[in-house]
């Protein structure tokens, strides 16, 4: 099952937006007036100022903005992981309203547990067990209990392996946070590859807001080099993604950054 990530919305002219407030903040002027003065408030403005915001600290005025996700094809593993950053704001679908489906392909397979066999003792008796008979016992089991209990307690047997989809919005200093701590090695794969996607996503329309990480991920070497390659993958894509007409779908080539699972990354643009 690959997993999909779509940015849906974001703020128009989100870094210029981010930089009027900082510079409105040591200006007689207000946000709105620097944000339209075209001539005497350039693009090297805001990129100075972001720049200089994210050295001194200052992420504050980054929280003037925010970029929405939809995730879909990944794991409630994931997911439990992903709401515990909470500034932002999550809608899940829901196991209590929505049955899981039938086709076999509900769940997550991990690399590590594919053609995984192990012999347990079951009622006294020693069996053979693999991931795939597990999962496919819990969802016979799941189906009966629907025609007993309904889908808000057969739920609670479905394990975190079960594929379900949710919808993130965030500003950029948190966006920041999570890509900081999630993109790093130490981060479980699957949550690390979907962060990937979605900082690269994030880089498109945001370039200088993204193009540094903060602790752990900016001490990891493998990070910075992963990081480079994703400037360079985009640098490739955004002069054709700059002349889409409003509300053309855009994928992403990220074959180059070699993640562990497929996920593909798609932007709406605006």
């Amino acid at each position: 099952m690959e997993a999909k990530v779509y940015l849906i919305s974001y703020t128009p002219m989100i870094e210029r937006v981010c930089a009027a407030a900082m510079r409105s903040c040591y200006s007689m002027r207000s946000a709105h007036e620097i944000f339209l003065d075209q001539q005497n408030f350039t693009e090297y403005d805001v990129e100075r100022l972001i720049k200089k915001a994210i050295e001194l600290g200052h992420y504050s005025v980054l929280e003037h903005g925010s970029l929405t996700f939809s995730l879909q094809g990944i794991s409630r593993a994931l997911t439990h992981q992903l709401v515990r950053h909470r500034m932002a704001s999550y809608s899940q679908q829901s196991q209590r309203h929505v049955k899981v489906r039938d086709d076999g392909q509900w769940y997550i397979i991990p690399k590590s547990l594919r053609n995984c066999k192990e012999k347990i003792f079951f009622d006294e008796k020693e069996i053979e067990i693999s991931y795939e008979k597990f999962m496919k016992l819990a969802e016979e089991y799941y189906k009966m209990l629907l025609n007993k209990v309904g889908k808000e307690d057969a739920r609670f047997i479905l394990p975190n392996a079960t594929l379900t989809h949710i919808t993130l919005t965030a500003n950029p200093r948190e966006l920041r946070h999570i890509y900081s701590l999630r993109c790093d090695p130490a981060a479980q794969w699957e949550i690390r590859d979907i962060c990937w996607t979605m900082l690269a996503l994030s880089y498109l329309i945001a370039p200088n807001i993204f193009s540094t990480l903060d602790q752990p991920a900016k001490n990891s070497k493998q990070v910075i080099e992963k990081l480079e390659t994703l400037k360079n993958i985009i640098k490739r894509q955004k002069e054709k993604f700059d002349r889409l007409s409003s509300g053309t779908i855009y994928e992403l080539d990220l074959q180059r950054l070699e993640l562990e699972h497929d996920v593909r990354g798609f932007i709406i643009k605006l």
